[in-house]
């Protein structure tokens, strides 16, 4: 047996890139009982030195480190985490139905605004810039050791704990958590809001307790914003939606992927209708300018950003994905069906309708045309319900994620924070617009941050880890809380190769397309804030 001082490791091997730019073929089997004794002779060593001598295949590092691979026995935190059970189709419906959203219903407005020529190219852009962000994400899950088939349990803020250290993990619990959040609360206020109008529709009248009146009735609507004038404890909708989107955010990931499927595919439905019904209103070349104004240039990548903020969803979706789901295919096709669709939609609104104005939306529009039918009416009220409810669980689960891996804290407070917080939040601004005002423009900030930044930095970062010669004690402990957390350790095997975000292009190029990107969205990103506030008001 070798003596421990002259123990090295092959850090491409130990992550499953090993020998070169393309990436080498990693296995996942255990190790040999000759690497046991190697396990007790480095057992006292602090700082693991990594060399180009010894190959140690990706996941015998486990062995080296003395890691178990028995998670604890704690029912109630194997609870915490969702089994790889996530299909192809689930997963992308899963992305898709982060990718659309509430932006979908302004989408003609601005592409009449900034002209269908760069208004188009900025989604493509985003498309681009978002589906390389997960796939540079995800490729930093995998250059993990021990993670090279994404056997383990790896949270987005775990990976920034890895490589960002103790301070870049607190600022990214921060700034990812705050995204969800901020995002929860914009749409509960929507949803609370659509759902009295829906009741409204229905029953012809929605109740609640006001503050300063007690109990009230109301029975015609408000186009804008809530039914309700005064300041509400609580109304029908609000309580309606309680009732159906909370007992969600206590489940895993997993566990609602049906929900978001069947949402996807009634949201398919009533895009086509109205895709349809665009068409049999006529479409006029002359409502959409190749070149819109100033105004609407300069929002153009603001607008299509916001539509893109999916990536901090992805490790979660990773880490619950069958084995043999082709992650890489599944951000592509899901970002490509949400940019054909933004794009359709954009294109064939905004010929179908003029001179539409800053406050006017597709839904309102559909709503008031000729054409409007019983079908479409119906479209108009639930698409906002459909499209934003079904999200808020999925948020909620992946802040609680966040929250308890690494016992950062109890199930109890994290579930109270991830999921019933921003409901008790949202209480006394259920009938106005303006908190949801200012969480536009914070969204806009702490999404950029967490959905771009963070994730080409991280991506960055593990190619420096790459090139280094040890593994930190601090990175040894988490692999140690990994392993202990990872309840199911099946292996992705569609991945025979270290993953690889960007497969023909070497190394050194996907690192250079991560620094442009970075350099570009850091740019960016403060011109697109300044600009949506400067315009909007």
């Amino acid at each position: 047996m070798k003596d421990k001082n002259n123990i090295k490791l092959d850090i491409t091997s130990l992550i499953g890139g090993g020998g070169g730019e393309e990436g080498e073929s990693s296995s996942s089997s255990s190790s040999s009982s000759n690497n046991n004794s190697v396990n007790s002779s480095i057992s006292t060593i602090d700082t693991i030195k990594i060399g180009s001598h010894r190959d140690i295949k990706g996941d015998e590092l486990f062995n080296l480190l003395e890691i178990s691979r028995v998670p604890r026995e704690d029912d109630i935190f194997v609870k915490e985490f969702g089994l790889k059970s996530i299909g192809t189709i689930g997963g992308i419906c899963l992305l898709i139905g982060n990718i659309t959203g509430p932006g979908m219903v302004n989408i003609s407005y601005e592409f009449q605004q900034g002209g269908w020529i760069l208004t188009t190219l900025g989604y493509i852009l985003m498309l681009t810039l978002s589906s390389l962000a997960g796939l540079f994400i995800i490729e930093s899950m995998s250059t993990i050791p021990g993670n090279s088939r994404f056997q383990l349990r790896v949270e987005f803020t775990m990976i920034c704990r890895f490589y960002f250290g103790k301070w870049g993990y607190i600022l990214s619990q921060f700034f990812i958590n705050a995204s969800l959040q901020i995002t929860n609360i914009a749409s509960i206020i929507i949803c609370s809001q659509v759902m009295d109008s829906i009741i409204i529709f229905i029953f012809k009248k929605t109740c609640g307790v006001s503050f300063s009146e007690g109990w009230v009735c109301v029975s015609h609507e408000n186009a804008n914003t809530s039914p309700f004038s005064g300041t509400m404890f609580f109304t029908i909708g609000y309580l309606s939606i309680i009732a159906v989107i909370v007992p969600l955010g206590f489940m895993n990931l997993n566990d609602n992927i049906k929900i978001q499927t069947a949402c996807v595919i009634i949201m398919f439905i009533i895009v086509t209708s109205w895709l349809i019904i665009f068409i049999l209103l006529g479409l006029d070349a002359s409502n959409l300018p190749p070149i819109g104004s100033i105004n609407g240039i300069s929002q153009i990548l603001g607008n299509s950003m916001f539509n893109y903020a999916f990536i901090t969803t992805v490790p979660s979706w990773v880490n619950e994905s069958k084995p043999n789901v082709n992650l890489k295919k599944s951000i592509w096709v899901s970002s490509s069906i949400s940019t054909c669709i933004f794009i359709l939609i954009g294109v064939f609104g905004g010929l179908a309708f003029s001179n539409m104005s800053s406050t006017s939306d597709i839904l309102s529009l559909i709503n008031a045309s000729s054409k409007s039918n019983i079908f479409s009416k119906f479209s108009v009220y639930f698409f906002p319900f459909i499209v934003l409810a079904s999200s808020i669980p999925v948020f909620s689960i992946i802040v609680r994620y966040n929250l308890t891996q690494n016992r950062l804290m109890h199930p109890r407070y994290a579930n109270f924070i991830a999921i019933l917080l921003p409901w008790i939040i949202v209480i006394p601004f259920q009938t106005g617009d303006w908190l949801n005002k200012i969480s536009n423009y914070s969204s806009l900030f702490f999404n950029s941050v967490a959905n771009f930044i963070i994730p080409f930095a991280l991506y960055l970062k593990s190619i420096q880890f790459k090139h280094r010669n040890h593994i930190s004690n601090d990175q040894k402990l988490i692999l140690q809380e990994l392993s202990f957390e990872t309840i199911d350790w099946a292996e992705n095997d569609f991945i025979q190769t270290h993953f690889k975000s960007l497969t023909h292009v070497p190394k050194k190029y996907s690192k250079r397309i991560a620094q442009i990107s970075l350099i570009i969205l850091s740019i960016t990103i403060p011109i697109v804030i300044i600009t949506n506030f400067y315009f909007n008001n």
